[in-house]
């Protein structure tokens, strides 16, 4: 049974949480978002932050107008679909299309819930994309983040640890 309460996800922009970035890690706000081919898609607006994991879960991405009845407006994108730009300052999606861009909710701050997050990770994969290890993992709010979404296990995805290219 539904109480009807809302539940939230315990995720906070880094802009607005205590974590500070350290040498070495690279603030990606404000950087442009592009696709595979270089089109522009946006801007970083932000990140947000796991307090309880230190681990940063999702890049906000204003989108740009793109045309294509694709509306301007901030959506989620997991951290492990994000790679740097090679030699320039800019973050790209390799793996995102514009039908994709288009049924991402709207993200708006202070909003996240389970069910957002489960609607995006539906949009961005497949039953396909929900496997881990040749195992598929169930989207219940305890393995939820144990998703190559939002970790390949790379050093640049932790905030806390210390990589030679972090991403923030």
């Amino acid at each position: 049974m539904n109480s009807g309460t809302i539940v939230y996800s315990n995720l906070e922009e880094l802009s607005n949480s205590i974590y500070q970035l350290t040498d070495g890690e690279a603030d990606i706000k404000g950087w442009p978002v592009r696709n595979e081919v270089g089109d522009s898609v946006g801007k970083v607006r932000d990140l947000l932050f796991d307090p309880e994991q230190k681990a940063i879960r999702y890049v906000i991405v204003e989108l740009a107008d793109m045309g294509e009845d694709l509306e301007e407006k901030a959506v989620l994108i997991p951290i492990g679909l994000v790679n740097l730009g090679e030699g320039k300052k800019e973050v790209i999606l390799p793996n995102v299309h514009h039908d994709q861009f288009r049924a991402m909710p709207r993200y708006i701050i202070g909003e996240v819930t389970p069910e957002l997050e489960n609607q995006i990770r539906n949009i961005i994969g497949s039953p396909a994309a929900l496997r881990m290890e040749d195992e598929i993992v169930e989207i219940d709010r305890a393995n939820f983040y144990r998703h190559h979404h939002f970790d390949k296990n790379f050093p640049e995805h932790n905030p806390r640890s210390q990589g030679s290219d972090p991403l923030i």
